[in-house]
């Protein structure tokens, strides 16, 4: 029940977490400083780059190269350390079922007040209540597991993009129909944008809790089936070696690489072709299709992107120059809601109020400081404590019991 002793710790893992908390600190970006959670005029208009040379090239670098592909990244990973939690703990003879609850029933309650009280982002409570399902899956072999992941993502793809689809239809016909306008409809975003950027902690806690708050919840069970097959992918990397013996899976891991690049490459760049409208389409068709696409070909680009690094990290002189995104890695909890406290301040009406005011080549600047910033304090930080403060109280919470009837034994 001791932590992880960094001798044991597999630093490829590390630097992957660091890697996808950089890109998800990016990919959120845009909702730290515009009302995306109540806006819904590209459902009926599409999706438009913005103005500026420089802005537009990052919006579509951003989507292709960026927009979920992240947020899988970090849900594989978490799969992944499902297994070698319940794995260690298993051959130790604890109740590594017991355990696990406890750790997510921990990430749940931490993901609701980082929803609630400060921004409505948060991905940690629907991994927690996602993971409730995962002890399902420990005992199955790697064969299912695959089939179940690639079951899970022809069916969330289907579901994500009809209900888009559906929504997006009748917004048109209600507008086409004008049973409402287009103004109404986005009243909430342009009310959004005026309480972010000039109301105090309790204003904007109120306007969150009611119009974004509510519905995130009650969006949970749909988001499922999205981020269960990528939970899975972790696992059966788990379950199959392809970290723990990494010498013994290099065509493995070529194999994934390739295969990664070449399939989700062009499904992404469709996405990003579809999304903005490339081929003048129906608007109302264009964002339901190009999220559908994503949900397909971002996982796959993002097992691009893993293999890539655990291929480039077998050379010592490599995993040395990118264990700056290590320590950032080995504090992913802490540094997940760090960027949070960190945009919320600088963006909301409490803090500096910059909230509808940063461009989108500003709003990456102002993530790639923050990012250097996590970067210097995670190394400091390190140097003196095994751990991040988060990733402490969180053993704690979950070994506490246990060490408790240890010792009563």
């Amino acid at each position: 029940m001791n932590s992880v002793s960094l001798k044991e710790r597999i630093h490829t893992l590390d630097i992957i977490r660091g890697f996808a908390l950089f890109g998800i600190l990016i990919a959120n970006m845009i909702a730290f400083k515009t009302p995306v959670f109540t806006e819904v005029r590209d459902l009926v208009e599409g999706a438009s780059l913005p103005e500026g040379a420089m802005n537009a090239a990052l919006t579509l670098m951003t989507a292709f190269f960026v927009d979920g592909k992240f947020y899988p990244m970090f849900s594989m990973l978490f799969g992944l350390g499902f297994y070698i939690f319940y794995s260690r703990l298993m051959k130790r003879g604890l109740p590594a079922r017991k355990m696990f609850m406890r750790r997510l029933v921990f990430l749940l309650l931490i993901g609701l007040v980082h929803l609630i009280f400060i921004w409505s982002g948060d991905i940690l409570h629907t991994y927690a209540i996602t993971g409730f399902l995962l002890p399902l899956f420990i005992e199955r072999s790697a064969k299912t597991i695959k089939i179940w992941v690639i079951s899970l993502f022809a069916f969330g793809a289907f579901m994500m993009t009809a209900l888009m689809l559906l929504s997006s239809i009748g917004m048109n016909m209600m507008v086409s129909g004008e049973m409402e306008s287009l103004e109404n409809l986005n009243h909430t975003a342009d009310l959004a944008a005026s309480v972010m950027a000039n109301g105090s902690f309790g204003e904007i806690l109120a306007f969150r809790f009611t119009n974004e708050v509510v519905l995130i919840l009650l969006q949970v069970l749909f988001l499922v089936p999205t981020i269960l097959p990528l939970f899975l992918i972790g696992l059966y990397l788990g379950k199959t070696g392809m970290f723990t013996e990494i010498e013994h899976n290099i065509k493995r891991w070529k194999k994934v690489m390739w295969v990664g690049l070449l399939v989700g490459a062009p499904l992404v760049g469709l996405s990003v072709a579809i999304g903005y409208n490339l081929f003048d389409w129906a608007p109302y068709l264009t964002v339901p299709l190009a999220e559908g696409l994503n949900v397909l070909g971002g996982p796959l680009l993002m097992l691009f992107y893993v293999a890539a690094i655990v291929l480039v990290t077998k050379k010592s002189s490599v995993e040395k120059m990118l264990m700056p995104f290590a320590s950032v890695g080995r504090m992913a909890l802490t540094n997940y809601l760090m960027q949070s406290i960190i945009a919320v301040i600088i963006f909301n009406g409490y803090g500096f109020g910059l909230f509808g005011q940063v461009s989108k080549s500003q709003g990456v600047l102002i993530a790639i400081a923050i990012y250097s910033i996590q970067v210097v304090l995670s190394h400091m930080l390190l140097k003196r404590y095994k751990q991040g403060p988060m990733e402490f109280v969180w053993r704690k919470w979950t070994y506490s019991g246990e060490k408790k009837h240890s010792k009563a034994a």
